[in-house]
């Protein structure tokens, strides 16, 4: 039976459609949520959030991608029976490592919250630890879907998981916030597993629908079938690498969390302004930091399957084609994002969080450069796993998490500098980490001059937003005496012209364009005008 496939561009976009939705509805939950509970409450959940992620990683990040690369092989050599195989085995796998994880954390929550020097994430670690047994069931069903390259069943359950954690998350912490702080971030937490629980539900309706099927002939042509020690082999090779590699930053992360939390201490602010402000650096300034990451891991979620594929027909050409493209759109997406994020900080964060300190904008300006390494990281990282380098990108982010470490740690004790310590860290970190892997990729693909062209046009465009950017700000601030209307119609124009501009040098292709709404339509508009290649 042949597999309807989608390009990895067409993939990519859905996921990314898909992940701008999210995006928005966890905006809708961050940013009002943030505001009526304050950072106190969002450091207690932030800190719950980050031993979930480490906890998660280990048990639901790297087997996905294990079974999206081997499901990809075997479709692409017709086997579609091993194929279901592979997911069945993987998903009996994931699932016992996730229950006891969710049974470990819960047992021993209180070690952890104080660990971290902050006991009272208690209860958010407990309400959340469920999630890591849910999300690694959907992990693996959104693997199996991805290695048959349909994006649309995890697109439309990454929606409705993300609907059902804003609702109930934002309702749960809401109810419970009048019994103190430490419940409402529990409440907020909580919302993640019911939001686990629906994703289950809609996958489980794909997967009735869109599972793979295979003939009676074909399971006779394919007699020879892999054990299932076999099958766990090959996927434990792929994953163990990757599950070190993707649980790096997610430690490095937590100790950050002990980092801030001891060296703020340690410059003289008390537990609570530490508590407050290790909620702005992470829980607000940080989610913004995120948001291009919905493009960058959808690219990277449909890139790894096909990248495997073409490596399957030793196809190097179309290798180095889908790599030179994901990288292209991965600066033409971060560059700007972490331009005007810096540029803009401080109007940014007292537009949308009016009754927090000016600290919050400080901390979201010198976090913000993080944003075009983390962006390369990821599409970087997702290009090696494909050729089959899952060892190298693994390297790559321990020297970076070192890094990160050793600069967060060594100033955000100094009291001038405070939290911006540890954003300069993320900074260096992630820096590290995409140069790393860059170099390898250049190796072994030998692109370095395409490669370098890729980031010169998107970065000419930038530095003409940055400018509108800056001066559209102060001279409409000074025209309407408001941040908000100040703040929103300069993002509006400097996004105008970074479009613009981009058009105009060239700087955009089609394929790269189509991933935007309405690209399609927009494309052929523009190349009827001899504007688009």
């Amino acid at each position: 039976m042949e597999i309807k496939k989608q390009s990895f561009i067409k993939g990519a976009a859905i996921l990314a459609a898909a992940g701008v939705i999210t995006k928005i509805l966890g905006a809708i939950y961050r940013i009002p949520l943030g505001r009526i509970v304050g950072s106190e409450v969002m450091g207690y959940a932030q800190t719950g959030y980050e031993v979930y992620v480490w906890a998660l990683t280990i048990s639901a990040y790297a087997i996905p991608i294990a079974i999206s690369k081997l499901v990809s092989e075997k479709i692409e050599l017709g086997r579609n029976e091993e194929a279901h195989r592979i997911f069945k085995v993987a998903m009996l796998f994931t699932a016992s490592i996730g229950l006891a994880l969710s049974l470990i954390m819960f047992n021993y929550a209180d070690t952890v919250a104080g660990m971290f020097r902050n006991p009272g994430a208690y209860l958010a670690i407990v309400c959340i630890v469920p999630s890591i047994f849910l999300f690694s069931v959907t992990g693996t069903l959104r693997g199996y879907f991805q290695g048959m390259q349909n994006m649309t069943p995890s697109a439309v359950s990454q929606i409705t998981e993300q609907l059902g954690r804003v609702i109930f998350g934002f309702a749960l912490a809401l109810i419970f916030l009048p019994s103190g702080n430490q419940q409402a971030a529990g409440g907020a937490n909580a919302g993640t597993a019911i939001g686990g629980v629906i994703s289950i539900i809609t996958l489980l309706y794909f997967y009735k629908k869109k599972k793979l099927r295979f003939t009676s002939e074909e399971s006779k042509i394919q007699s020879k079938k892999d054990s299932t020690f076999n099958i766990l082999k090959k996927i434990l090779i792929i994953s163990i690498p990757i599950t070190i590699g993707g649980s790096i930053m997610p430690v490095m992360n937590l100790l950050d969390t002990f980092i801030v939390m001891d060296r703020l201490l340690a410059a003289g602010y008390n537990s609570e302004t530490a508590v407050s402000m290790y909620g702005q650096l992470k829980a607000m300034a940080g989610s913004f930091v995120n948001l291009p990451q919905v493009l960058t891991i959808s690219l990277a979620a449909s890139l790894v399957p096909a990248i495997s594929e073409s490596m399957a027909r030793r196809d190097h050409e179309a290798v180095a084609k889908k790599s030179e493209l994901s990288i292209r759109i991965s600066l033409i997406v971060g560059l700007p994002a972490a331009a005007g994020l810096f540029i803009l900080a401080d109007p940014i964060m007292r537009m949308m969080y009016p009754g927090e300190s000016s600290t919050l904008g400080v901390a979201m300006a010198y976090l913000a450069p993080a944003i075009i390494f983390l962006t390369l990281v990821q599409t970087l990282t997702a290009i090696l796993q494909g050729m089959g380098k899952e060892r190298i990108p693994v390297i790559n982010l321990f020297i970076g998490a070192i890094v990160k470490v050793i600069v967060s740690y060594t100033l955000t004790s100094i009291p001038y500098i405070n939290v911006r310590g540890a954003a300069l860290g993320t900074v260096a970190g992630y820096s590290v980490a995409a140069i790393l892997n860059m170099f390898y990729i250049i190796k072994y693909q030998g692109q370095g001059l395409i490669y370098l062209k890729a980031f010169l046009k998107p970065a000419v465009a930038t530095g003409a937003m940055m400018v509108v950017a800056y001066m559209s700000y102060h001279f409409l601030i000074n025209l309407v005496s408001s941040n908000t209307i100040s703040t929103l119609l300069s993002i509006i124009l400097a996004a105008i012209v970074y479009g613009i501009s981009l058009i105009l040098i060239r700087g955009i292709t089609i394929e790269e364009l189509q991933m935007a709404p309405g690209g399609g339509k927009l494309s052929r508009v523009l190349k009827r005008k001899g504007l688009l290649k």
